[in-house]
């Protein structure tokens, strides 16, 4: 197979399946030009790579200067997204990526597992970044506990959790919420980090204490 028609072929899958596992794109890593021509058969269709050396998953997103086309929504607004979720979900997809990805990140940095609090921090520095599965996990009764009044209760609330499961942003099993392959690689790092860190979450959402409303569908 020549360079050309492995390029053309990441991009299809990519495209098709919406992601696809860094181990099974080793080559595009190591070889800048096939990356180089994976990013051009992308670009011909307004897509770029998504992924990032933390992430276990590669994905692709919409370039910035096609945003206005594929997010307006036909009545002069603009969607908050073009994978169909409801602003609740969306908006619970914001507390959930928070929770698991901020804590998941920041041992990634320290190279740390969760197994591995207390260890030498010269000897974390030589250990290669952890990316395995299930860093960190929710109780699903737990956040609804926490957050069910502003979805409107538990049967929204759950709702929306089917929503992100069907998306696969998150993986539901016995009662825990898990990562999903989309949850670290389409959610903007950069962008939602600082909002959080600098505690806009709430305004995000618009959890604040001057208004007790729920979050819509």
């Amino acid at each position: 197979m020549t360079a050309t028609e492995r390029a053309r072929q990441i991009a299809s899958g990519l495209i098709a399946k919406r992601y696809i596992h860094r181990k099974q794109l080793r080559d595009m890593f190591l070889d800048e030009e096939l990356m180089a021509e994976v990013e051009r058969n992308l670009a011909t269709v307004g897509l770029e790579l998504a992924t990032h050396i933390y992430a276990e998953y590669v994905s692709v997103k919409v370039v910035r200067e096609m945003e206005p086309y594929v997010f307006s929504d036909d009545k002069g607004g603009y969607r908050a997204s073009n994978t169909g979720l409801s602003r609740g979900a969306l908006a619970l997809l914001t507390i959930i990526w928070a929770k698991i990805i901020l804590p998941k990140r920041q041992m990634q940095i320290e190279r740390r597992t969760p197994e591995d609090n207390g260890q030498d921090s010269l000897w974390q520095q030589r250990k290669p970044i952890p990316v395995e599965e299930n860093m960190v996990t929710l109780d699903d009764k737990a956040l609804l506990a926490d957050f069910a009044a502003k979805f409107g209760g538990k049967t929204l609330f759950y709702r929306y959790l089917a929503e992100l499961a069907r998306a696969e942003f998150i993986v539901r099993r016995e009662g825990k919420i898990y990562e999903g392959p989309l949850l670290d690689v389409v959610v903007d790092y950069g962008v939602v980090a600082q909002r959080i860190i600098n505690g806009a979450l709430g305004e995000m959402l618009g959890f604040n204490d001057e208004s007790s409303e729920e979050i819509e569908e």
